[in-house]
């Protein structure tokens, strides 16, 4: 968990990152209220729940139910404790490359701190958020648009395929050949999926923009 808390939470562009994600929930949150109530968000990957820390913050007072998901029980169990003065927030087990397509349930909002880049399509993926979300609704993400060399040591490990299992990205934009998206195809492939791009912060004239991690929000046309 501490080396978790270190890489996606304590550092400056983590900060930075969970702040505008915080601010760009709220805002749609706030829009979406005044039509229906309670608005719903799904946050996918939440893990440690550093993104999710600061985006509750931001929504005290709004009428909302939070569906906490992740892959792994050991962190829905550290969330329920973590997170145990907010009523308004259940948890659950979802994988996005399996779960997502079908399912009756329909969102308001989703969100997804580093964890959009692990679908084994990326355009089929937001299709299905596309699908998922009532009209309206967005989707509030962070993602790294580079792979740096830090992650190039482990990241093609971690994502290795199981046997007999696809490597993510072999059939969409990435050919296989990487992980991560620029920030110029993840508003293309949002496009084609039927979002209209919302915002992509840092702009390139901030200081954080160096670090070629964004947040990026985009509406469901």
């Amino acid at each position: 968990m501490l080396t978790a808390e270190g890489a996606y939470r304590e550092n400056i562009i983590s900060h930075y990152l969970n702040l505008a994600a915080r601010e760009a929930v709220a805002g749609i949150t706030a829009r979406i209220a005044a039509d229906r109530a309670p608005v719903r968000i799904l946050e996918l990957g939440a893990g440690i729940g550093g993104t999710t820390d600061e985006v509750i913050s931001g929504l005290s007072g709004l009428p909302v139910d939070y569906h906490f998901t992740d892959l792994s029980a050991f962190f829905l169990n550290a969330a329920r404790e973590r997170f145990a003065d907010h009523p308004w927030m259940r948890y659950g087990i979802v994988d996005m490359n399996r779960d997502l397509r079908g399912t009756t349930e329909r969102y308001d909002i989703v969100i997804g701190a580093n964890v959009l880049h692990n679908a084994l399509h990326i355009g089929e993926m937001l299709r299905d958020l596309h699908d998922l979300l009532r009209p309206g609704g967005a989707v509030v993400f962070i993602e790294a648009c580079k792979a740096n060399y830090p992650l190039l040591t482990s990241m093609k490990f971690l994502m290795s395929a199981a046997p007999g299992g696809t490597h993510p990205g072999k059939e969409d934009i990435r050919q296989g050949a990487r992980i991560f998206l620029t920030e110029d195809e993840w508003c293309e492939q949002l496009r084609s999926a039927g979002f209209t791009p919302l915002l992509v912060l840092p702009e390139r004239d901030h200081p954080m923009f160096l670090l070629d991690q964004r947040v990026i929000a985009a509406i469901r046309d």
